[in-house]
């Protein structure tokens, strides 16, 4: 069973006793990708991605000349620098689960999986999570030449040309794709693939990806039947569409960040790195004025110990005053203590004033009203509702003083 008539070409040149035996039958894959596009959006949400999301597909084969093989810090690096309006879904070759095992892979990862990384598991869910990418970064692994194929803007950080077969569609996407720098910004190149990807710069790969797409089943099912001297059923033979259910990456909570911002009058915008990935040698962060939010529960004390504000968790209400006075006391470097339930929290910093505040995101207020003091403002003057911007994302926070 061959996906297109290149193959063909190719097992005559090799192997021409086997024509007599060979069908060329499209790729079943492809076509369940092509029904599948439809369902993007759900797909999209069981990444936790919205609308204002960038979701970023990092896809790695095999072998040590394989994305993972060749630039293991990758996709950690990409955490670092882009803000956590950005989702990062790492899709690795089975082969490299189980060669090395699924403790090991995990234990690589660890810190991206704490930083808010998307590991798909090896048996199901990549394809459902190319389809909801913005971007993919691969290798001349499958996956990447699906993404290709699909039209996604799709970038290289590695290409062993010794390895693909001339002629191949993973040639052709090899010969279309931009290479991804690893000198310079991952953030400005992602941006760019998108900006000037077009609609035929991986033609030709989706050309050869089958020679007849949308048929593949069809073409299997009337081969099989009469290898089995059977009459095939009547009607289409179907072609389902990849389940959102299936889609279930792992994921760790978030529990550090780098934040930074600033005040427009009533309204602040901040952008928000995770803390637990760190930049490239010799790259800069993008804000100098930067500063450290980390929840208690974060299990590294040095990172604990050198955060700005500190987010405790609390069941009752009842536990707020105390669980505010050991946080300052436990943490020297705290200048806000958060104490909170829900979308209800609390805020002292090292003065002893304190503030109340709703909001559906807690991490970002606390930072709001830090930056409002790193300003040297009063705390009495901060607006008693505001809008907070997150990257791209708006939400309205409502702020009383304890004596309100």
């Amino acid at each position: 069973m061959l996906s297109h008539h290149e193959q063909l070409d190719r097992l005559a040149a090799t192997t021409p006793q086997a024509l007599p035996a060979a069908v060329v039958a499209g790729d079943p894959c492809f076509d369940r990708l092509r029904a599948s596009l439809p369902e993007r959006f759900r797909y999209r949400r069981a990444l936790g991605a919205d609308e204002s999301s960038t979701v970023v597909a990092v896809s790695s084969t095999w072998g040590d000349k394989s994305l993972l093989g060749q630039h293991p810090d990758l996709i950690a690096e990409l955490l670092a620098e882009l803000p956590d309006d950005h989702i990062v879904a790492a899709i690795m070759h089975p082969n490299t689960w189980y060669a090395h095992g699924p403790w090991q892979l995990r234990y690589w990862l660890g810190k991206a999986l704490r930083s808010g990384l998307r590991l798909i598991p090896p048996a199901e869910g990549w394809q459902q999570a190319i389809i909801a990418a913005d971007v993919t970064i691969g290798d001349h692994g499958a996956v990447t030449g699906y993404s290709a194929a699909l039209g996604k803007p799709t970038l290289l950080a590695t290409f062993p040309e010794s390895e693909v077969a001339a002629g191949s569609a993973v040639a052709a996407f090899g010969a279309a794709a931009s290479r991804l720098d690893m000198r310079v910004g991952l953030a400005v190149q992602l941006h760019e693939a998108v900006q000037q990807h077009s609609a035929d710069q991986f033609r030709e790969v989706e050309q050869l990806t089958s020679s007849v797409p949308d048929e593949s089943a069809q073409h299997l099912r009337r081969s099989c039947y009469r290898i089995m001297r059977l009459p095939e059923p009547p009607g289409s033979a179907p072609v389902p569409v990849y389940p959102a259910r299936a889609l279930a990456p792992e994921r760790d909570v978030v529990r550090a960040w780098w934040i930074s911002g600033e005040w427009r009058g009533a309204d602040v915008q901040l952008t928000r790195w995770p803390a637990d990935v760190n930049l490239r040698r010799g790259r800069k962060p993008v804000s100098p004025d930067r500063f450290l939010v980390v929840r208690s529960t974060h299990p590294q004390r040095d990172v604990r110990n050198s955060a700005a504000v500190v987010i405790h968790e609390v069941d009752l209400t009842d536990e707020v005053d105390d669980a505010l006075a050991r946080t300052l006391a436990a943490f020297p470097a705290c200048q806000l203590a958060v104490a909170t339930t829900g979308e209800q929290c609390w805020m002292q910093n090292r003065d002893g004033r304190r503030l109340a505040a709703t909001a559906l995101d807690v991490v970002a207020a606390a930072a709001a009203v830090h930056l409002w003091s790193e300003e040297d403002r009063d705390w009495s003057a901060i607006p008693p509702r505001f809008a907070l911007g997150v990257s791209a994302r708006r939400r309205d926070v409502v702020i009383a003083t304890d004596d309100q």
